[in-house]
């Protein structure tokens, strides 16, 4: 399985979104690194967001803020990319920051396959994000959550974990509020064969999330 790093560094001398890097074909990526530098010695804010193959726009940052001179890394756990998913960067004022990005391509896997799941939640309705395969198990390895309203929290949000008899179990679950993102798997969590991740809004229209996930041939 071919692998391949990719390195990005953009000085964002433009409050245009910039393409930071787009997945190629037959191609899943890992965000390993993303650090950001502020260098004019004035605050500033910024969006992430990733753009998927059909062109639906999912939050990651909204408006967040970093201080004079500061620097950050932006993610705690790799983040997966599928095919097609563009990664866009924005800053709020242009000649402060400096972006770096340490990316990891690979080739796409049959029996091991690392899959991302992105979700804009328009309904309070529970929502399936994704069913183990029949054979499969799979590892949840990162989940990060962002609420793209700046002005009001989601309400109280739920995870659960399915079993394949239908029986709920919490895996996360609380407020985010108004404007901010986390990474909310501290550790990665195993799924068996047709077991289902759902999620439920506390708001509409303010919750997205992003789960990154390894499926792989069930051993038992």
């Amino acid at each position: 399985m071919a692998h391949n790093y990719v390195k990005k560094m953009y000085n964002l001398s433009t409050t245009n979104a910039t393409t930071v890097y787009t997945v190629p074909s037959e191609k899943t990526a890992f965000i390993n690194s993303l650090r950001l530098n502020e260098i004019s010695g004035n605050a500033t804010s910024w969006d992430v967001t990733i753009t998927d193959s059909s062109a639906n726009v999912f939050s990651v940052y909204k408006s967040y803020a970093i201080a004079a001179g500061q620097e950050q890394e932006l993610f705690s756990r790799n983040m997966i990319l599928n095919e097609g998913d563009i990664l866009k960067f924005t800053a709020a004022t242009a000649d402060r920051l400096v972006l770096h990005a340490s990316i990891l391509e690979r080739d796409q896997g049959v029996n091991n396959k690392f899959i991302a799941k992105h979700n804009d939640y328009t309904t309070t309705d529970e929502t399936t994000v994704y069913t183990v395969p029949a054979a499969k198990k799979a590892i949840l390895s990162e989940f990060w959550v962002s609420n793209d309203d700046l002005s009001n929290a989601t309400g109280v949000n739920y995870v659960k974990i399915y079993n394949s008899s239908g029986t709920g179990f919490i895996l996360n679950q609380g407020t985010l509020a108004a404007g901010v993102s986390a990474e909310a798997m501290p550790r990665p969590a195993v799924l068996d064969e047709s077991e289902s991740i759902k999620v439920t809004a506390g708001a509409a229209n303010r919750l997205h999330s992003h789960f990154s996930i390894l499926e792989i041939g069930n051993p038992g």
